[in-house]
């Protein structure tokens, strides 16, 4: 949709940089906030460089800066694989890239509300040290043991994992394992530099975090014990892969497909996962209200106690499962949207 020549009479005279970005942002008030992170990041780099004794000038910074904004604005680069990263949880720094897909607001946002949920409900967490934990209690071995341990399928830049790394550290806990998991090579590389950069943030904890590479669908996890499948699978439906209402031009273009374009085989394997490795809980991203039932459903007909989250705009944005039997995971239910 073209906009309304009137906000782009505005944005030119505010800045030509500004106009630039709005093709892409499309509200003045998206390219004002953008356009300042693009000046400091080459404001960053500039200085970085004169640092080395590289001669660098006012148009040099200038150059650089409106050639951000044609990229961002006129291309539709993200701007994530410009400025090469992106804030995520409370301290993370996550390298972008092409070929992997840019982290999300949403996946963030119910991210740290299950890690710290498990923080505040979990037993291994809350009972202190472990050997004070009642050995007649329903809690699975895993979780009554030294280590707590945390699958994350399709793990991406591997943004997920490390911040169920941060979130759930604590001196009490004797360790924390996580271990991200994709089919990408590309994606493994960059998640495995991502946790060079971030591992200060967690490994001083008793916290350890790797990353594989392997397909979901010939995985083995029966012997390993972990405690909770967590997952951003491809979940794009083709249809809504090319609509324009549903994904934007820029994702198109410079996402990778192989983590879009998806749906309920993914989930089905990652509860048949969880069913081989006798995971007692499961979360992962979905699509909207629709594929979250979908799941939900099929869940309750297996044997879980399921239900779904939205996030803080009102999508259905995550579904939640855990063993019936195991009073453990039974907190998980103050997640659900009531």
């Amino acid at each position: 949709m073209r906009l309304p020549q009137a906000i782009l009479t505005r944005a030119w005279r505010e800045s030509a940089n500004l106009a630039q970005l709005l093709p892409e942002v499309r509200t003045i008030e998206s390219a004002r906030s953008e356009l300042r992170w693009i000046t400091e990041y080459v404001h960053e780099k500039m200085t970085d460089r004169a640092s080395k004794g590289i001669k660098v000038s006012e148009g040099d910074l200038q150059n650089k800066i409106s050639h951000l904004c044609y990229l961002r604005g006129q291309k539709g680069f993200p701007l994530q694989y410009l400025l090469g990263s992106q804030p995520f949880g409370d301290s993370l720094e996550i390298k972008c890239r092409r070929g992997v897909l840019i982290p999300r607001w949403e996946t963030e946002e119910w991210g740290i509300k299950v890690a710290q949920a498990i923080r505040r409900s979990h037993p291994f967490f809350t009972a202190g040290a472990q050997e004070d934990l009642d050995p007649g209690t329903d809690i699975p071995s895993e979780a009554t043991g030294h280590t707590f341990k945390v699958l994350d399928l399709c793990t991406g830049t591997g943004c997920l994992a490390l911040l169920f790394a941060e979130q759930l550290r604590a001196p009490t806990v004797k360790s924390v394992y996580v271990e991200g998991v994709d089919i990408s090579q590309n994606a493994v590389d960059l998640a495995r530099r991502n946790r060079s950069i971030n591992v200060g943030q967690f490994e001083q904890y008793g916290t350890s975090v790797v990353f594989t590479r392997a397909d979901m669908f010939a995985l083995d996890v029966a012997s390993d014990h972990f405690d909770i499948i967590i997952a951003n699978p491809p979940y794009v439906s083709e249809e809504h892969y090319y609509s324009c209402r549903h994904t934007t031009r820029s994702v198109r273009r410079f996402e990778p497909k192989q983590a879009l374009l998806g749906g309920i085989d993914f989930y089905r394997r990652i509860f048949q996962l969880a069913r081989e490795g006798a995971v007692p809980a499961v979360v992962c991203e979905v699509a909207d209200q629709e594929q979250l039932q979908e799941i939900v459903d099929e869940c309750i007909d297996d044997g879980w106690d399921a239900g779904g989250m939205s996030d803080s705009a009102g999508v259905a944005r995550t579904v939640i499962a855990w063993r019936k039997e195991l009073s453990a995971w039974s907190w998980m239910k103050q997640l659900i949207d009531s």
